[in-house]
This record gives C-alpha cells, sequence and structure tokens, in this order.
C-alpha cells in the first residue's frame, strides 16, 4: 500500500479517500519537484511501469500535471477554474502521449490518467472544516484475486469501535494481532458484512468506470510544442474563461519542464 503525506502539503490540503469514510491521505501542492502521485497501488505501479526508461523531464512532466492540473491543492477553490486546469491537464497528458510513448504505452497513460481525472471529479467540500476529499477504488495488494476483501477496511465499516483500537493498539504497541483476529472471527459469522461491502465498493469501481470525462481542448494541435502551445493558448484567449493568464503559465510550466 502507498500512503503518507506528500512532500510540501500545505495546512489547506485535499484528501484522497478509499471510499466514501475511506483511508486518507494528503494530496501535495504544488511544488518545484512535483511529489509523486499516490492513489492505489494499481495506479501508482501503471504509472511507474509506463514512466521507467522515460527522462526525467517526462517524468517530471507526468507529475507536474497530476499535481497542478488534476489535483490541485486547496489552494484552488473555484470549480470553473478547477475544471479548466483539468481539461489543460487532460490535453497535456495527450501530448505525452504523442510524443513520448508507443502505441500500447500511450493507451495505458491515458487510461490511467482519466483514471485519475475520475478521481478527481468526486471531489467534496466539508462546509464545516474546508477540508475536501476524493474517493478512489478499493486498494487491492499485489497479486491479491478480483474478489480480494480488506479486513481493515471491513472493520472499518461495520466494526469502528474496533478498528479505533486497532489503531490505538499498532500506534501504542498493543495487542494488535488479537484485535485482527477477534474481529476476524467476529467477521466469520456475519457474512452479510462481505456481501454488503462487495456491492459498495464495486458502486464505487463502476462509478469512477463511467464517469463522464470532457475536455474542451481535446482537439489541440500535439505535432510540435510550438503548435501545441500555439492552439492551446488561442482556445484559452478565445474562451469565456476568467484564469486565462494562470492557464497561459500553466501551459508556460509545462513546457518548460520539457525543456522548451
Amino acid at each position: 500500500m502507498y500512503a503518507g503525506a506528500m512532500p510540501g502539503s500545505r495546512q489547506k490540503e485535499d484528501i484522497l479517500e478509499i471510499s466514501s469514510k475511506g483511508r486518507e491521505l494528503a494530496a501535495g501542492s504544488i511544488d518545484m519537484q512535483p511529489a509523486q502521485y499516490y492513489g492505489t497501488a494499481e495506479i501508482n505501479d501503471s504509472l511507474k511501469s509506463i514512466l521507467s526508461g522515460k527522462s526525467p523531464e517526462v517524468s517530471k512532466a507526468v507529475y507536474t500535471l497530476i499535481q497542478s492540473n488534476l489535483l490541485p491543492d486547496g489552494s484552488v477553490s473555484d470549480e470553473q477554474e478547477r475544471a479548466a486546469l483539468l481539461e489543460t491537464g487532460l490535453s497535456q497528458a495527450k501530448f505525452l502521449a504523442d510524443n513520448y510513448m508507443t502505441g500500447e504505452e500511450s493507451t495505458r497513460f491515458l487510461s490511467t490518467i482519466n483514471q485519475i481525472a475520475a478521481i478527481a471529479k468526486t471531489r467534496t467540500v466539508n462546509p464545516e472544516t474546508g477540508q475536501a476529499s476524493y474517493v478512489t477504488p478499493p486498494e487491492r495488494p499485489r497479486g491479491a484475486p478480483e474478489g480480494y476483501v480488506s479486513t481493515g477496511e471491513l472493520m472499518k465499516r461495520f466494526d469502528p469501535e474496533a478498528y479505533k483500537q486497532l489503531g490505538e493498539a499498532m500506534m501504542n504497541g498493543g495487542d494488535w494481532g488479537k484485535i485482527l483476529f477477534q474481529f476476524a472471527l467476529k467477521a466469520s459469522h456475519n457474512n452479510e458484512w462481505t456481501t454488503k461491502y462487495k456491492e459498495e465498493t464495486n458502486k464505487i469501481v463502476n462509478d469512477l468506470r463511467n464517469t463522464p470525462i470532457t475536455n474542451r481542448f481535446a482537439g489541440a494541435d500535439t505535432s510540435s510544442m510550438k503548435a501545441f502551445l500555439t492552439d492551446m493558448i488561442t482556445q484559452f484567449q478565445r474562451s469565456s474563461l476568467s484564469n486565462t493568464e494562470s492557464l497561459t503559465k500553466n501551459m508556460q510550466q509545462f513546457a518548460n519542464v520539457l525543456g522548451h
């Protein structure tokens, strides 16, 4: 599993969740050196596999567009601005796929980026705390079967008191193994928990898979960086968007990362 605070995260941060009540994870703020994206093992491994052997500039461009465009931190609160940033990021991903990846790599890369974009669209903000959260697919360890059910997530969902005790035991050096064993026994007599959990997680997966991903800049010219910059900036200027200046700077940053 991949969990923990991203480097450079600010106090006003966005949170990633495994489910509606899932495990939380900070989505880092914009940095000169972007944090690598941590969501699920599958997404993380897909990115690492695709970027293996690519130049540091290409890897940095990928993680920068994820961090700056798809999952910007809480400093970008306007929903229209976030939508424009996301769509710009999708076009930047298409440029990378067309110019730095093979056909099979390109397909896998864009599919992974679309998964992250779907996660980005689940963003909700707690009106009391101002904290934002996202929903991600359920975590499945490497090599685990399709029907894998996380004991920890099952405990969190159906026995929150035991889950709290488990966390305290793990932090304080208590007998957390005993707590897990006792819950496993309890779960074995409540098969409906597993059935309900699978229904809920399958709904999360299906909802994310079927999230409409639209992009008003989808037809941008990706034949060269010059053509891409010109086309994107022209589309910004012709649009009714209020943040055209910040979008233009975002595009210039993307070009700079790739050495242009």
